[in-house]
């Protein structure tokens, strides 16, 4: 019978319109969220500051992120606040894009030997 092509990973994230984390991301390439980040820090497009990865200016107003204000319960029990940042889709294709120009693709996209 006839083999069903994989969809291209664009076509996947072009279908989902919300918010992701970082490690959501990071497993589409087998890494973890620290992993990548410590990669997108490495090629100059994010920094950390105050436990949060912003971005560099040249990235900051593409509309590749978002940042989000997290209710958080410390372990004291008092109540907190923490800044998260979400990649939009948008955002998620920029990683794509500068990934793979440096020889790092999804696993979908991986030939297997």
């Amino acid at each position: 019978g006839e083999l069903k092509p994989k969809a291209d990973y664009t076509d996947i994230i072009l279908n989902n319109r919300g918010v992701v984390t970082i490690t959501q991301i990071a497993k589409d390439y087998g890494m973890s969220g620290r992993q990548l980040n410590r990669i997108m820090a490495d090629f100059g497009v994010q920094y950390k500051q105050s436990k949060q990865w912003l971005l560099y200016s040249k990235y900051h107003g593409c509309g590749y992120t978002h940042s989000q204000t997290i209710d958080i319960t410390r372990s004291d029990g008092r109540g907190d606040i923490v800044m998260e940042t979400k990649w939009t889709q948008k955002g998620r294709l920029f990683i794509y894009e500068l990934l793979k120009k440096h020889g790092i693709l999804p696993l979908i996209e991986r030939r297997i030997a």
